[in-house]
């Protein structure tokens, strides 16, 4: 072929189609592209857990040519026949989104994708179980309620206009919960009785570890005898005790009515009580003599002898002997001083007005049976289940051979509810030195200190003349110290509610309130527990009350508060948890040490008599 070639002005011409080159204007030689597919169907994105999910695919090409499917990724078990996409959500693919793409190609070869994702809606699964520790390691029971008490956990999601509806569980043979349906999201779920937990989980481990072995009991309730005789004790002044605590569940102690014992080294007696408990499921039982020491110029109580019964065979209703020989307890220290200023700064601000410093309690315990560090404690309730080895004299009754948390399990209530059961407030620091006491026990068991300290916060009460007293705290359980004790957490900052201060009173005219607040200066929480107390008349007597409603729990810094109602006055009280092991959102009672709670409580708040209530479904 010949070309003429000619000298033309340069001209640049711009085209959408396709542009051919070759010689004259012949037929060419060029490539033409194949027409792109157009996809006529809309996703289908509504699914449910275990149900069969099915979009059938379908798109036209201009050119009329066969269209042929493939799923280029979906998740684990979605398959496609011919232009159908089927696929049933797994527990694990559910509330969950779940991208989908499918791959449309003509037979002239064009191409294109179309990609969405499914939410299905699923189920929420509740498991109690509770893991008892005792000698012969660890039992896992679920907790099944009986008949006629609180039902077990429901579930209340939200609504855009901020309404809740109520999901109903269903109870299943292994005694956990479950609730089917549920959308995608967070939601209330109340775990126990008016304690509700603000998470989004498919599964929640509504369980705890448990100090000591179950128990039953037996009904009616019969007279059980035992005729008791230690030896090996040390000589003691008025005041220091023996005691004896079982493998049982917290240590259950068997009261025995045990005397003082003066210049004597043995005691012997004779206890009989009515009781409910199956004595016959108890295997060992622990008998511990304390002693009133002095150091660093204060007065303290530490373990002295202490004797075991092993494989025992009790028996309800009858007499049971118990012969036992206490020895001398191998000697174990720890050096102690307390930072008390950075305690007394860290109770500064924790509501309104001033605070002032109520009481201080510590003491070193073994945690028998858990060598994996667990400990049973929740937010509002002591570490049970303890061996005391070390506290300083004079909390509670005497020498306190009870539990030592019990003085630090009750903050954030009135103080006309649970008083004051601890030491004079360390607000300066302090150092005791080298402290010395008994420890007989196993090296596997931890040792953990305790430490709390407990201040007060007036509330004037709306139209009265009345102040009511909050005791608010800031409790931590730690390993042996090794340096001086200070707060390893402190409260929230700048906490408000509905954008101002929550120690500023307030009047509302609608039930809707939020709650927000800054993370601690110090530590890292996982989470935050409001309780919820309304002033209300008890009864009998028609006493005037500050009384805790409700307690919810979040991983958030915000809180949208629920089933508050009009006409009413509510106090708040914020504790930020600390803890290494626990999930707010998924298993919150699976906790470890260290861990640590701290608390600031609002001004009373009072919403207006026909206030704008929220709906509750």
């Amino acid at each position: 072929m010949i070309c003429s070639h000619r000298k033309f002005l340069p001209v640049v011409l711009l085209f959408g189609a396709n542009i051919l080159f070759g010689c004259g204007g012949g037929s060419g030689g060029g490539t033409t592209m194949p027409a792109t597919p157009t996809f006529t169907s809309t996703p289908v994105t509504a699914a449910e857990e275990g149900m069969m999910y099915s979009y059938q695919v379908t798109a036209t090409s201009s050119d009329m040519s066969a269209i042929t499917y493939e799923l280029s990724s979906g998740p684990a078990g979605a398959t496609l026949s011919g232009n159908a996409v089927t696929w049933t959500p797994t527990h694990q693919e559910s509330r969950v989104g779940n991208a989908f793409t499918v791959k449309a190609t003509t037979a002239a070869g064009g191409s294109a994708t179309q990609t969405w994702s499914v939410t299905p809606n699923g189920n929420v699964n509740v498991t109690e179980v509770f893991t008892f520790w005792g000698p012969n390691g660890s039992t896992n029971l679920p907790v099944v309620l009986p008949a006629g008490l609180s039902p077990g956990p429901q579930l209340f999601f939200p609504q855009s206009d901020g309404t809740l509806v109520k999901y109903v569980g269903t109870a299943n043979a292994d005694a956990s919960v479950s609730f089917v349906n549920v959308p995608a999201g967070y939601y209330w779920l109340e775990a126990r009785p008016v304690n509700f937990y603000w998470t989004s989980a498919n599964d929640f481990d509504n369980g705890q570890n448990v100090i000591g072995n179950p128990l039953s009991s037996v009904t009616p309730a019969v007279t059980t005898t035992f005729d008791y005789s230690l030896s090996g004790l040390v000589p003691a002044p008025p005041g220091v005790v023996v005691t004896s605590r079982s493998d049982g569940l917290n240590l259950e102690e068997v009261p025995l009515l045990l005397a003082g014992l003066g210049n004597s080294t043995t005691l012997t007696g004779t206890s009989s009580f009515q009781s409910f408990l199956d004595y016959t499921k108890i295997d060992t039982l622990y008998f511990l003599e304390y002693e009133l020491v002095s150091a660093g110029g204060v007065q303290w109580t530490a373990l002295g002898p202490e004797g075991q019964l092993s494989n025992l065979s009790l028996v309800n209703g009858g007499t049971n002997n118990l012969t036992v020989m206490l020895n001398p307890s191998p000697l174990a220290s720890v050096n102690l001083s307390i930072k008390g200023s950075a305690w007394a700064n860290a109770m500064q601000g924790i509501g309104p007005g001033t605070s002032t410093p109520l009481y201080s309690n510590y003491a070193v315990v073994a945690q028998p049976y858990l060598a994996n560090g667990f400990v049973p404690v929740s937010p509002d309730t002591p570490s049970f289940g303890v061996f005391q080895l070390l506290q300083p004299f004079g909390i509670g009754r005497g020498i306190d051979v009870g539990d030592p948390g019990a003085a630090c399990g009750g903050f954030g209530f009135p103080s006309s509810i649970l008083g004051s059961s601890g030491l004079p407030p360390i607000v300066t620091d302090v150092d005791y030195g080298e402290l010395s006491y008994g420890d007989p026990f196993p090296a596997e068991w931890p040792r953990l200190f305790q430490y709390c300290q407990a201040s007060t916060v007036s509330l004037p009460r709306p139209n009265s003349n009345v102040t009511d007293t909050f005791i608010v705290g800031n409790r931590q359980t730690t390993t042996l110290p090794s340096s001086p004790v200070s707060p390893m957490l402190t409260p929230v900052q700048n906490p408000t509610l509905n954008g101002a201060s929550l120690f500023q009173a307030a009047n509302l005219n609608t039930t809707s309130v939020n709650l927000s607040w800054e993370a601690p200066a110090t530590g890292q929480p996982y989470g935050y527990f409001v309780k919820v107390f309304l002033l209300s008349t008890l009864q009998p007597g028609g006493t005037v009350e500050y009384v805790q409603t409700f307690r919810y729990a979040t991983a958030k810094t915000t809180m949208q508060v629920p089933f508050l109602t009009a006409g009413n006055t509510y106090v708040f009280v914020i504790s930020a948890e600390m803890d290494p092991n626990a999930n707010i959102e998924t298993s919150p009672g699976r906790t470890k040490v260290p861990n640590a709670e701290a608390s600031v409580v609002s001004a009373p708040i009072t919403i207006a008599t026909g206030a704008m209530a929220a709906v509750r479904h």
